[in-house]
């Protein structure tokens, strides 16, 4: 059964009502999902590559980029670039830190290069470890109890390598 399901955490907002709006607002529409994995597929992609890409009107693919932006799950910015001659300005998109952990969840690792799953499985891993703590502590529970849980799996890890 364990095989069935892919073990991830993903940081969520504090706020019940911030939860729900969030997780709705990724989840509750494939326009929102096809828009996640075509920007974790690059380092930045232009709006205009994204309406061109996919198959959803403007106004609602301009909406939903929107929404992330507002969840803090892309950046927006602004580029000066040469088109046909001409200086334009183009809108961009980019994957915050917390836009790069639900790609993640949406996106297959094998997607991604080693050194950059390495680097995000870091940062979530440390999140969460951080915030684990942070309930031990203020529910003044065992943190040894904690530590011991960590060291059995990495034992075993160790032990199916050997």
């Amino acid at each position: 059964m364990k095989e069935h399901y892919w073990p991830y955490v993903v940081p969520l907002p504090k706020r019940r009502e911030d939860r729900q709006r969030f997780l709705l607002k990724i989840f509750g529409s494939n326009v929102t999902i096809d828009i996640l994995e075509l920007v974790s597929s690059k380092a930045k992609i232009a709006q205009k590559e994204l309406i061109e890409k996919l198959p959803y009107s403007n106004k609602t693919i301009v909406t939903r980029l929107n929404d992330l932006v507002s969840l803090g799950i892309l950046n927006e910015s602004m580029e000066k670039v040469n088109r046909d001659g001409r200086r334009v300005w183009i809108k961009q998109y980019s994957l915050t830190e917390v836009g790069k952990w639900v790609a993640l969840l949406i996106s297959p690792p094998e997607t991604l290069e080693k050194e950059e799953l390495e680097e995000l499985l870091r940062k979530l891993f440390r999140f969460y470890v951080q915030s684990i703590l942070e309930l031990y502590v203020k529910y003044n529970l065992d943190i040894e109890s904690f530590f011991k849980i960590v060291n059995e799996e990495i034992a075993k890890i160790r032990e199916s390598r050997a």
